[in-house]
């Protein structure tokens, strides 16, 4: 597709290092893995009243992904830790912190970072975002990703190496939250944290993830699923059709080929099929969009979210707050490039999605309802077709109204351990469009609660 005393309340780095005040850079080097190093620094931007790390986790060989974690403002010591990850794949983490769900935003001018009231997901929970793959927003490295299950390994060393340096956060709930291509990404992290903790012994080394769930934001998960709603969003969605007959006609013609050729990749899982179904669906279904000439993440308008916070986030100062070394971009083309040689948007994740519900991990899908490129409708139709433990009781229920201040701001679907959410007057970024909506789902989602309640 952003405390009174800072260095009183730090928590104990590895066995016995305690990091000194008269420093403002760290080093932490992995007992467990010698490879893996934390360097970093105690940013106050954004929001000062809270902990904050920031800088670099090195989570393989020449492999150096960014980060910024923030303390919850909200019982820190016992609230859960929630990473976030943005998609692409190959865009930065830094929009959710910056443009969506973190505590930063910038002022008019883009001069000062301010903290986001009405939205940050921190008010109630402990924030990590990161940067990957390597060469993603100020992450670099050797960057040899091409697919999501490659990056799974890498996403688990970074959570090791962070809990080994920062042990005062390991036992606390964990959920994993992502959008876009994070229905990718986050289904295999989290399934790869799953199977490693269910293979840890009692002598290993290495940190049980105590995770609780997982949450998806206009995902792109089910593929195949998924394609078989664009002419839906384009052409017979509740904002109305935004495509001519002609190019809606062309959308509807070509779907039996692309449902063709989707089977075929689901089936083989070859590079070669998956790329034909990616090659097809995505110029005779879905990019034919293009000639709405509206913006691909709604469909409301040509407009896009100005991204008034990168500049920001290059000046010379915040790049030396923050201990970021290299020069920050939105989206690595040459990153997301690589994951096509191994078709990996064409692939189904969804069985992952499943395999976390069987092992008791809860799941929340949302979607803001403007969203063409991951929307509501292919998004509640792949939860609906997911074949899981408690997939009766789930689709034995139906979109119910969620109302928010005496005003309804979407519907909820839940059964078993899997939610469905659908957000009105929302585009692909949800917390942007409709930040107390999301921040409350959030809240009641981590609390275990009915998002309705």
């Amino acid at each position: 597709m952003k405390i009174k005393s800072l260095f009183s309340l730090l928590p104990l780095v590895g066995a016995a290092f305690a990091l000194p005040s008269t420093i403002d850079t760290t080093t932490f080097v992995s007992k467990v893995n010698a490879n893996n190093s934390l360097t970093f620094k105690q940013p106050k931007l954004c929001d000062d009243t809270v902990v904050q790390y920031s800088g670099y986790l090195n989570v393989g060989t020449n492999e150096h992904y960014f980060f910024w974690f923030f303390e919850s403002r909200q019982n820190p010591d016992t609230a859960p830790l929630t990473i976030w990850l943005n998609g692409g794949p190959g865009c930065s983490s830094m929009i959710g912190l910056w443009q969506e769900l973190g505590p930063c935003r910038v002022n008019d001018d883009g001069s000062q970072a301010v903290y986001n009231t009405e939205g940050s997901w921190n008010q109630v929970s402990n924030m990590l975002f990161f940067d990957q793959p390597s060469n993603v927003g100020f992450s670099y490295g050797a960057d040899n990703v091409h697919s999501s299950d490659e990056a799974a390994p890498l996403a688990y060393n970074f959570i090791q190496t962070f809990f080994e340096a920062f042990p005062k956060y390991q036992k606390l709930p964990f959920h994993f939250f992502g959008e876009s291509y994070g229905g990718h990404y986050i289904p295999a992290f989290a399934d790869y944290v799953l199977k490693q903790n269910q293979a840890l012994s009692s002598s290993s080394k290495q940190v049980k993830v105590n995770l609780e769930s997982i949450g998806i934001g206009n995902g792109l998960t089910d593929p195949l699923v998924q394609y078989q709603y664009y002419e839906k969003m384009a052409c017979d969605s509740s904002y109305g059709s935004v495509l001519s007959d002609s190019d809606c006609q062309q959308m509807n013609a070509s779907l039996p080929q692309c449902i063709q050729l989707g089977k075929k990749c689901y089936q083989t899982g070859s590079t070669s099929d998956c790329s034909d179904a990616d090659d097809f669906c995505g110029s005779n279904i879905e990019g034919v969009y293009q000639n709405s000439g509206l913006s691909y993440y709604d469909v409301r308008t040509s407009d896009s979210i100005p991204s008034t916070y990168i500049k920001f986030l290059n000046s010379a100062s915040t790049r030396s707050a923050i201990g970021a070394t290299q020069s920050y971009s939105e989206c690595s083309n040459s990153a997301g490039g690589k994951f096509g040689s191994t078709a990996d948007s064409a692939r189904n994740f969804a069985p992952r999605v499943a395999d976390l519900l069987n092992n008791g991990v809860r799941v929340l899908l949302y979607a803001g309802d403007a969203d063409y490129i991951c929307n509501w409708y292919g998004n509640y139709a792949w939860s609906s077709q997911l074949n899981f433990t408690g997939s009766a009781d789930y689709q034995s229920q139906s979109l119910k109204p969620w109302t928010l201040g005496g005003k309804e701001v979407g519907q909820v679907q839940a059964g078993s351990s899997l939610t469905f959410v659908r957000v009105y007057e929302a585009g692909h970024e949800v917390p942007w469009y409709q930040p107390a909506a999301a921040l409350q789902m959030f809240t009641n989602h981590i609390a275990n609660k009915p998002i309705t309640s």
